[in-house]
């Protein structure tokens, strides 16, 4: 009796174990970009200040990859 009480323990532990390992496979392949993206907050005045002063209408890069960069 005491070693299937044993038995039952050690199973239990081990199906947990795997489990838990499965999940972090899991979250592991399902990493995305909105993991590691930020957000914050800025005021049109800040906006509006760096289109004036930054924004190159004559460079190949988008408004928003210059801002990107500038930011």
């Amino acid at each position: 009796m005491l070693f299937v009480f044993f038995f039952s323990v050690l199973y239990v532990d081990y199906i947990d174990n795997c489990q838990a390992l499965s999940f972090i496979d899991w979250d592991v392949k399902t990493i995305t970009a909105g993991d590691y993206s930020i957000e914050f907050d800025i005021a049109n005045e800040t906006y509006d200040a760096w289109k004036k002063t930054y924004m190159d209408e004559t460079n190949p890069m988008s408004e928003n990859a210059q801002f990107k960069l500038f930011m």
